[in-house]
């Protein structure tokens, strides 16, 4: 099993979107940070300086970034299935295979109507 980390290739020269999240402070001030990173933030008077400074900071911090898709194997025994441990615990029970015969047969008559 491999569990891909990253949904999509990001060229070094491609757009990235991103979303601001803008709030108001208690003094007046715009708060501008970005979602995808939560350690980027701005605190301006007015909401575009706000948005300026922001987008400028990210172009400084990306500018020295670079994004790798990783994709990590996993053992089977990792991501064995839970359930697997109880497979065949019934298998030379006659009570429960008199039951599951009855129910097959109930449900292939449910089947025919």
């Amino acid at each position: 099993m491999v569990i891909n980390l990253s949904s999509a290739y990001l060229s070094q020269s491609g757009n990235l979107n991103l979303h601001i999240l803008l709030e108001r402070s208690d003094a007046g001030n715009f708060i501008a940070s970005v979602l995808e990173f939560p350690n980027t933030r701005i605190e301006a008077p007015t909401q575009e300086q706000a948005v300026q400074e922001l987008k400028q900071l990210l172009s400084t911090r990306l500018e020295k970034t670079e994004i790798i898709p990783v994709e990590i194997s996993l053992n089977q025994s990792e991501v064995e299935n839970p359930w697997m441990k109880f497979a065949g615990v019934f298998k030379d029970d006659t009570d429960f295979i008199e039951i599951a015969d009855n129910l097959r047969a109930e449900r292939n008559a449910v089947d025919e109507d």
